[in-house]
């Protein structure tokens, strides 16, 4: 039996136990800003991916990494202020 604990913070406990320095292995730890550098870092993937995917599959990623990168941009944005 597998029993499943939930830390009950408030979202403000959340945000202030992000990580934006150094190494960290799961993506929703990390900092917009941080999640903005790992996506541009994922960008030589998406190149590839042209060889070896239909054309259609490229056109969505390259949509999901664009729509990507435009919302952690903004978050991190507005993080700042």
């Amino acid at each position: 039996m597998v029993i499943v604990l939930n830390e009950g913070g408030s979202r403000k406990d959340n945000i202030s136990t992000k990580v934006d320095a150094g190494f960290e292995l799961c993506y929703w730890n990390l900092s917009y800003r941080r999640k903005f550098i790992r996506t541009l870092w994922c960008l030589p993937f998406l190149f590839l991916l042209v060889p070896i995917c239909p054309n259609t599959v490229i056109a969505f990623c390259c949509i999901l990494f664009i729509i990507q990168a435009i919302y952690n941009y903004k978050k991190w944005k507005s993080e700042e202020k």
